[in-house]
């Protein structure tokens, strides 16, 4: 179910592989508590998200270095972008890497929905790029996909399972670490739970956290790195009032529009039984088909207006409506997912409990800000117009959600529909201002030999899916932690509108 592509729903859902971890309830949101699928498995979140791999804005990076952490840039990550890849193309550019551990391919489109997605786009002013993660991210394009093979590439195959006999490396499943373990201001170890036992493993030289923008704060928390206040109520002794652990929580949001489809067209056509048993048996045995893909191989990136200077929208293409979790069995129809990127909300993890084995309370305070909803509002309008063009006739039935024209209906069905996109960032975020946690090299500020290297100590969430990202954000970081000098920078140019 990890190594299957065409299985990444039902792994969005299952506890033996996910966290399942719920907000508290959102006011803006009508009080609802929304879903965040998080990987409980090796690999983390890379085992079970879609499988886009997406880099970012090359600015987002320039951004890091301007908000305090010195040495980020794209130029400074472009070669540990390429240093993870492994691409699958047989056109050479300088944006990629061909001989890395992580293998990519570009996605092809299935279908007539992702045909109609694509000559639409190629109709509006953003047009089309052929690399999204290169020269150009803006416009409409098939996503290249972290498959390789047909199998997922999560980080457990592509970094762990080859270093599997290495005399330094152990690998403990079904354990849980439950802190830090701390004396005089420095990382000794970490205090873990395996089999019901607690004990402590010791750190001759570093404890590196790489549990996520959720679970790395609660870890620095349960270990007494935080808002004094905060910790103090639950009982837990200070070691480092640290306010900003656990703030600046940042994510991407998503709205999606559905449309009833009259000809049968959507991937609900590959779920009937006797088709979804072929493709499975297709994948099992040459690793290729619908099984070997997720659906989500057709998007764009978008600026919501002319005066912004990088994209801001993700634009995905559902080609099949949803019946919870899934695709729906029986009814045709297609959904366009309008994300926005640069939420200007801000939101906070939090303890809920001393105890290490419960969930924190994460509060993203979606649409606290205002703009986000206005953004969301225009989003919805501009989907409606790109659904009406020409490649969408015979495709585009009757509007399901939101069905209405009235605005206050439309807003309460924003309020009523809209999620996260499961891309927490910003907990543990870099700098040097008093709020932030980490420097630019991952060490946590006022700790010795303690790091964080995840989505946590990103500055600003970024532009983009975070697997990418995340992987490039590690390789520079371990050349950090072996003392090896970093890759030379490699300056190129970059569309700019």
């Amino acid at each position: 179910m990890i190594a299957m592509p065409a299985a990444a729903w039902i792994n969005f859902a299952r506890p033996t592989y996910n966290w399942r971890l719920f907000t508290v309830p959102q006011p803006e949101l009508l009080g609802r508590a929304i879903y965040m699928a998080a990987g409980k498995v090796l690999g983390g979140s890379s085992a079970i998200n879609t499988m886009n791999y997406m880099r970012g804005h090359p600015m987002d990076f320039d951004g890091w270095g301007h908000a305090g952490a010195t040495g980020w840039s794209y130029s400074a990550a472009l070669p540990y972008f390429k240093r993870c890849e492994s691409y699958r193309s047989a056109e050479y550019s300088e944006f990629r890497g061909y001989d890395g551990p992580v293998g990519t391919t570009k996605a092809r489109a299935w279908g007539p929905l992702q045909e109609a997605f694509l000559a639409a786009g190629a109709e509006t002013e953003a047009g089309l790029t052929d690399d999204t993660n290169g020269y150009r991210q803006e416009g409409f394009f098939t996503f290249d996909q972290t498959i390789a093979d047909g199998v997922r590439q999560s980080t457990a195959r592509a970094y762990l399972r080859p270093a599997l006999a290495r005399p330094n490396l152990r690998i403990a499943v079904r354990t849980q670490a439950h802190g830090v373990a701390i004396e005089n201001r420095r990382a000794t170890g970490v205090v873990l739970a395996h089999a019901g036992q607690a004990r402590t493993v010791r750190a001759r030289r570093e404890v590196i956290i790489c549990a996520g923008a959720i679970r790395s704060p609660q870890l620095l928390m349960l270990s007494g790195i935080g808002p004094a206040e905060h910790l103090r109520g639950h009982g837990i002794t200070v070691v480092l009032d640290a306010p900003g652990v656990g703030t600046d929580l940042q994510d991407h949001v998503e709205i999606q529009l559905t449309w009833r489809c009259p000809r049968p067209v959507s991937h609900s056509r590959y779920l009937r039984p006797d088709r979804a048993a072929l493709a499975g048996a297709r994948w099992l045995l040459k690793g290729d088909g619908i099984g070997a893909t997720t659906g989500f191989e057709v998007g764009a990136m978008l600026r919501s207006a002319r005066n912004v200077p990088v994209p801001d929208t993700e634009v995905y293409l559902y080609p099949a409506l949803l019946d919870g979790d899934r695709p729906h069995l029986t009814m045709h129809g297609f959904g366009i997912g309008m994300n926005l990127n640069r939420c200007k909300s801000r939101g906070t993890v939090r303890l809920a409990m001393a105890d290490p084995t419960g969930a924190p309370l994460i509060d993203p305070r979606y649409l606290s800000e205002p703009d986000d909803r206005t953004f969301l509002i225009d989003a919805i309008e501009w989907a409606r117009e790109f659904v009406d063009r020409r490649p969408f006739d015979g495709l585009r039935g009757a509007e399901i959600g939101p069905g209405t024209r009235d605005p206050a209906e439309v807003d309460r069905w924003l309020r009523r529909e809209l999620i996260g996109n499961w891309h927490p960032a910003g907990t543990c975020r870099m700098g040097t201002d008093a709020r932030a946690v980490t420097g630019p090299d991952g060490r946590v500020h006022g700790i010795e030999s303690l790091r964080v290297i995840d989505a946590s100590i990103m500055p600003q969430v970024t532009n983009a899916n975070l697997n990418a990202p995340i992987m490039m954000m590690a390789e520079r970081i371990a050349d950090m932690v072996c003392g090896r000098a970093l890759l030379a920078p490699e300056p190129v140019a970059i569309y700019r509108p």
